[in-house]
């Protein structure tokens, strides 16, 4: 079994690389969406959240993910508070998952992929690469979000350099994967990747 690990900044068009292999009935896994699942389902999570940031809670006794992004994301000691809570588990599930997948190929999607140390536990790292003007036109056009909440949070994920220096440092297998044109030269360039991968 094969894993890979896709990761990037937001709006650099991960989530649609993640849903371009599933549709290859490829196993994969938005780790994003895994850790909102542990905010809403973790009953730990929420005790230690909450002693942490007791704003967070909303009127159905649920941690609001949207006022606790932007509590973290301008104070560096609660955001390193947060990871503290959240990135071992998320950490377990990775681990879980390649321990009982029976598929030939498992990918997992996120921007932390990197900056938590997670890449060790993939075979193969792809990051996408996009210019800051592209992905902030993708992310203002399609989410709820605005241009200082976008720049707050790319201020706060890695650089490309940083990333290809860890994982040269490191010997990881990786590529990087330029999308700043069109959907169909994408798709060519994850399918030239991902025959690489089978091979």
């Amino acid at each position: 079994m094969k894993s890979l690990g896709i990761t990037g900044n937001i709006g650099s068009g991960k989530s649609y690389i993640l849903n371009f292999l599933s549709k290859k009935s490829i196993k994969t896994y938005d780790l994003d969406y895994v850790a909102k699942t542990i905010y809403k389902e973790d009953e730990s999570v929420k005790d230690e959240i909450l002693k942490i940031f007791p704003e967070v809670i909303s009127t159905k006794k649920e941690i609001d993910t949207k006022i606790l992004g932007k509590l973290v994301f301008n104070d560096d000691e609660m955001l390193n508070s947060l990871k503290k809570i959240i990135w071992p588990r998320i950490e377990r599930f990775i681990q879980n998952k390649k321990n009982s997948n029976q598929d030939e190929f498992i990918a997992f999607e996120g921007a932390v992929i990197i900056d938590a140390n997670w890449h060790k536990m993939f075979d193969y790292i792809w990051i996408i690469d996009t210019s800051i003007e592209i992905s902030k036109k993708r992310v203002l056009d399609s989410r709820d979000i605005s241009e200082i909440d976008f720049m707050n949070i790319i201020n706060n994920q890695m650089k490309l350099k940083e990333m290809q220096i860890l994982l040269e440092n490191e010997n990881c297998k990786y590529t990087i994967i330029e999308n700043n044109s069109n959907i169909d030269e994408l798709n060519t360039k994850v399918e030239k990747e991902l025959k690489q991968i089978r091979l």
